[in-house]
């Protein structure tokens, strides 16, 4: 896996997902999360890229972002008014879990020999997921 680094946004379908966040709705991103979690049982490596950063978007629209946010969720995040559902935030947990443990990107990572990196990466991203979402009396998205 030359060239592609074990972090969320470490590769080119990644970046490429970023580029045309700004066209995205919160439902696009409710769409992937939910095609990944439920109608997909095995996933291959480029929509596993996709998945893990829109949970990364999930995370950080809900206050729990990676160390470093690129500018174009940032951006995103600050458009939209709200934080994602429980049933979002929800789906996107279940969709990582399904990237980690049934995926083609998981396969390659195991490959390349970087499984054990790249499985951290994901499971600090489930733990960001799975702190609690703000008040009840909060907006939400999704």
């Amino acid at each position: 896996m030359a060239g592609w680094g074990t972090g969320s946004f470490e590769n080119e379908d990644a970046q490429n997902f970023l580029a045309a966040l700004h066209l995205k709705t919160p439902d696009d991103l409710k769409q992937i999360l939910a095609r990944a979690a439920d109608e997909i049982e095995y996933l291959e490596a480029s929509p596993s890229c996709v998945v893990i950063v829109t949970a990364e978007i999930v995370a950080t629209a809900k206050g729990a972002p990676p160390e470093t946010v690129p500018r174009q969720i940032a951006e995103w995040v600050g458009k939209i008014e709200g934080a994602p559902s429980a049933e979002m935030n929800e789906l996107a947990q279940r969709a990582v879990h399904k990237v980690r443990f049934n995926s083609e990107l998981r396969d390659l990572w195991q490959e390349a020999e970087g499984l054990n990196e790249w499985s951290a990466s994901l499971r600090e991203l489930e733990e960001r997921l799975g702190e609690g979402i703000g008040s009840s009396g909060d907006r939400v998205i999704g």
